[in-house]
């Protein structure tokens, strides 16, 4: 199977016709139709019926379509990317980070500094074990997640198979989020049997994972409350925690601009072991850009904000 066979069959199937594909492929009827016959029996598939009618595609033809359709588009994209070796480098940034406002401001950061005349970034909030798997696929070039102390063992050992590396950049005592009308808003720090009868908000991390991948650090010695609200994305988790009397557990950090109005961070009265250590991972035999190098120092500042 080649991109030849593959761009001959979108054609044909553009065209409705053997005859009309060739004379815009530039190549002869038959030999067309001989290169699509040859990977119909590669495949073993029956691409097109072809009759004194015409030429149709049959089911198994429309679904192999919708299969190479992505493909040829690649093609086209890596052609294009490489067609000119003149043209400026193009800035690339892929982050898999768990929901932190200041990995978010350290992406942004990093853009409003660039000049690059082009670029394709990305960033994606989610949970600790897809951040591990999307940086071990190559999928995101970096990762933002935090370790605890009841998690290191796990979360080492895990990265270690996988070939990942983890660099600390702070240690932060984790604080209760909770609205400025909360009725625990105005209180210096918060005890566990403080938070007991209000409402728990916490990312879902998806049925049958593991709990040291929680997005929340396990406090000893807190009793989880029995009203509990499972939220999957940030925004949701703003809006529950700024109109209601949830609360929700994390490292505090309030980049300004970069959270909702309304939401404060307490400390929580807890032990000293128990403690956030936030920081990013990489694949061990990945050189990091110029980019991805920035995007950490931008990272680390936003850390080194004032909570």
């Amino acid at each position: 199977m080649t991109f030849s066979q593959l761009n001959y069959v979108l054609e044909v199937s553009r065209c409705g016709s053997i005859n009309k594909a060739a004379s815009k492929l530039f190549v002869s009827q038959s030999s067309l139709s001989n290169s699509i016959q040859e990977l119909e029996k590669e495949l073993d598939i029956t691409i097109f019926i072809r009759s004194t009618k015409g030429i149709e595609l049959t089911p198994e033809g429309s679904e192999f379509l919708s299969y190479i359709r992505p493909l040829i588009e690649q093609e086209k994209q890596i052609k294009s990317l490489y067609a000119n070796k003149n043209s400026k480098p193009c800035l690339r940034l892929s982050v898999s980070t768990q929901r932190y406002p200041f990995a978010v401001k350290a992406f942004t950061d990093l853009l409003n500094a660039s000049n690059h005349p082009k670029f394709e970034v990305r960033i994606k909030e989610t949970g600790i074990y897809q951040i591990i798997e999307d940086v071990y696929n190559n999928d995101s070039s970096i990762g933002v997640i935090f370790i605890s102390r009841e998690s290191e063992k796990f979360i080492h050992k895990n990265l270690a198979t996988k070939n990942i590396t983890f660099t600390p950049i702070k240690k932060i005592n984790p604080r209760v989020y909770l609205s400025n009308e909360h009725p625990l808003a105005g209180k210096e720090k918060i005890h566990f049997n403080q938070l007991i009868d209000y409402p728990y908000a916490v990312f879902d991390h998806g049925q049958g994972k593991n709990l040291y991948y929680t997005e929340e650090i396990n406090l000893a010695g807190f009793k989880i409350p029995e009203k509990l609200i499972f939220v999957h994305d940030r925004a949701s988790m703003y809006n529950i925690v700024r109109h209601t009397n949830a609360f929700s557990i994390g490292s505090g950090i309030l980049n300004e601009g970069y959270f909702e109005d309304g939401i404060i961070s307490v400390p929580v009265e807890c032990n000293s072991d128990d403690v956030m250590q936030l920081g990013w991972i990489k694949l061990n035999n990945r050189k990091l850009s110029e980019e991805e190098i920035q995007y950490i120092k931008y990272l680390e500042e936003s850390l080194a904000d004032e909570i």
